[in-house]
């Protein structure tokens, strides 16, 4: 029989237990056991759980000590602060803390962080001569411009501000990318093909891109609307904020006429998944109240790239994903997030003027890791709130509340980490394989032509059929050679495979 260790659970976990306070569970737990040495554990879902020495933990049982630990120790956590400091008791423990140790730093982060979550106001006066205290550490966390509070004497280096505020762990995976310099790596790519090969290019990854945005959402579009998208894509990264009124437009030119609104939402707007008599929200956004302000704190998150205060694919990804969180419009939401990535990287000359990476069709590939990271936001946030769903008649009907920190606060390093690997993959594979097929095109064109008679529409459409096929002309499109020879079939194959090898093959290695 295996007897389980004694265990206390400690910072975050045990503030969340000890509080019972209802926000989305930790992924990263810390408690103390018997156990002579730490030891850690990772679930299949990437949960980690770290046991620490019971002898080594000093404090573990007050407010203070699960604080300081928590400040310590693990990554900042704005979502379970702002929930403990809504309980009145917290405050005035917190309000001892600052009376009896008016010099810690983490009385004052405690202090601080209280008064910028709740606009709570305690009895204070920062001693002569205390040293300034930045609230992230900028050798862990990407920060963002430093404001410096004088009644605390904290540095507020936090994205963004208390109405929507992203945390970006510095993790090797995360700095290796950045370090990698890939807005040079995206302007060489595109200035090392020759223009007559560019244009062609990028007409096909504006193509792709418009096709991919519309397939995430499983929705084939018409002509003019995949045109209208197209259009959008090209305009994008025009000077000037992420307000109301611009997002809006964008929201009118990507949905039918009866859909556009050009306002953001007044009402509670849900995700569900299609299905007979199901009444299960999948994602329940953020109450009206908070889109305005949530929306101008990612505005201002947005505006970090141009302004060269945070890196471009980091403050893409924080815009377009905190929009698709707050999800400000009833339709249009998904295809206007992926469309801020493009804006945002061009307005910060990330990605040059009149060409196109194709995110979408990168996160099409790699769908499943796309879906996890959305829904590592959405599910547990959701699960926490009570609600009556009616499909029928299209209303929802919140009955618990929804707070600003359930909603303004997330880890936004794993989809920074995402977004830059997309950006990587687009130059590296994506653009690459294009400038390949063109080149590979023309050759095949060039040497069918000398004995082939065959439109120039027909055989593109031949060409592409075959390379589809990995070099061989199926059975079921035999009718695009519908007179011609067993002998010219196999000959036309043979020019194919032999132009094509290296697409075809590059290709098969990614799949």
């Amino acid at each position: 029989m295996i007897v389980p260790l004694p265990r206390l659970f400690l910072g975050y976990e045990a503030l969340i237990r000890t509080h019972q306070l209802r926000v989305p569970p930790l992924r990263r737990v810390f408690l103390a056991t018997e156990r002579a040495l730490e030891f850690r554990s990772v679930t299949a879902e990437g949960e980690e759980r770290i046991e620490l020495p019971l002898q080594r933990i000093a404090d573990a049982d007050s407010l203070v000590g699960r604080l300081t630990f928590a400040f310590k120790r693990e990554h900042l956590n704005l979502t379970v602060l702002g929930a403990l400091f809504e309980v009145p008791e917290v405050l005035v423990d917190v309000q001892a803390w600052l009376h009896d140790k008016p010099s810690s730093k983490y009385s004052r982060m405690a202090g601080y962080l209280a008064t910028w979550l709740t606009g709570h106001e305690f009895d204070y006066s920062l001693a002569p001569g205390s040293p300034r205290v930045p609230l992230l550490d900028a050798r862990y966390y990407v920060v963002g411009p430093a404001v410096t509070d004088p009644k605390f004497g904290i540095v507020n280096n936090l994205l963004g501000n208390k109405w929507f505020s992203p945390l970006i762990r510095r993790t090797e995976n995360l700095q290796r990318l950045l370090d990698e310099k890939l807005a040079d790596r995206v302007n060489e790519a595109f200035q090392s093909i020759e223009p007559e090969m560019l244009s062609r290019a990028v007409d096909y990854l504006y193509l792709s891109e418009t096709r991919s945005t519309y397939d995430i959402e499983d929705e084939i579009p018409d002509n003019e609307r995949a045109a209208k998208f197209r259009r959008l894509l090209e305009l994008a990264g025009e000077p000037g904020p992420l307000t109301e009124e611009q997002l809006g437009q964008w929201q009118s030119q990507i949905v039918s006429a009866r859909l556009a609104e050009y306002h953001f939402r007044d009402s509670q707007n849900w995700l569900s998944r299609a299905g007979r008599l199901r009444n299960i929200a999948d994602f329940i956004p953020p109450p009206p109240a908070h889109v305005q302000p949530m929306m101008a704190a990612i505005s201002q998150v947005a505006a970090y790239a141009s302004s060269g205060a945070l890196d471009p694919v980091l403050a893409a990804s924080c815009t377009s994903f905190g929009f698709v969180f707050v999800h400000p419009f009833l339709d249009g939401n998904g295809r206007l997030h992926r469309f801020l990535l493009h804006h945002v990287l061009r307005q910060a000359g990330f990605t040059p003027a009149g060409v196109v990476l194709p995110l979408s069709a990168r996160m099409l590939k790699q769908l499943d890791h796309y879906s996890t990271l959305l829904k590592r936001y959405s599910r547990p946030r959701t699960e926490l709130i009570d609600y009556v769903l009616d499909n029928d008649s299209a209303t929802i009907h919140v009955r618990s509340d929804q707070p600003l920190w359930l909603y303004a606060y997330f880890d936004a390093t794993e989809i920074c980490e995402f977004i830059l690997n997309c950006c990587k993959a687009c130059v590296e594979e994506d653009l690459h394989a294009e400038v390949v097929y063109l080149r590979a095109h023309d050759a095949t064109v060039r040497d069918l032509e000398t004995w082939l008679d065959m439109r120039q529409a027909a055989l593109n459409t031949l060409i592409d059929t075959i390379v589809q096929g990995n070099g061989v002309l199926s059975k079921r499109k035999l009718k695009l050679v519908e007179g011609l020879p067993e002998e010219a079939i196999r000959r036309i194959e043979a020019t194919v495979g032999e132009h094509f090898a290296a697409y075809i093959d590059q290709r098969a290695q990614e799949k």
